[in-house]
């Protein structure tokens, strides 16, 4: 059943075929960093991070099943300060040649990092796509 209220249509989990799209945007999901640190993606796919303190869990929900090609975007802030704060990435995080990115920590700068999955989150191929962007 298809549903259309307040500009939203509601297909509850249908197939849309050979759409033409014009005028693409995203859902940008603000999210602050703390210890531990959650993208929900039933919010959106694409997350600003405001980094002002060390991310020792990432944690990402709602993933579509297994099947499904599903990314994620974020866009990385440090905060205006030069200390360091890391993130851990989740184990399932796979990098080219076994090796994440080495954020860039001087304030104010901007890294973003992109990844993929088409198996629910078991495996995630992620790359910086841009680092010190600022």
């Amino acid at each position: 059943m298809v549903k259309i209220s307040a500009n939203r249509l509601d297909m509850e989990t249908k197939r849309l075929e050979r759409p033409q799209m014009k005028n693409y945007t995203e859902t940008l999901v603000s999210v602050t960093a703390t210890t531990t640190t959650i993208l929900d993606i039933s919010s959106g796919n694409v997350f600003a991070i405001a980094q002002a303190a060390a991310i020792t869990t990432l944690t990402i929900t709602n993933i579509p099943a297994s099947g499904t090609v599903c990314s994620i975007t974020i866009i990385r802030t440090h905060d205006a300060t030069s200390t360091t704060y890391g993130i851990t990435w989740p184990v399932a995080f796979k990098w080219a040649s076994a090796t994440a990115p080495t954020l860039t920590q001087t304030a104010n700068s901007v890294d973003i990092i992109t990844a993929m999955t088409k198996d629910g989150g078991t495996t995630w191929y992620a790359f910086a796509a841009g680092l010190n962007m600022s």
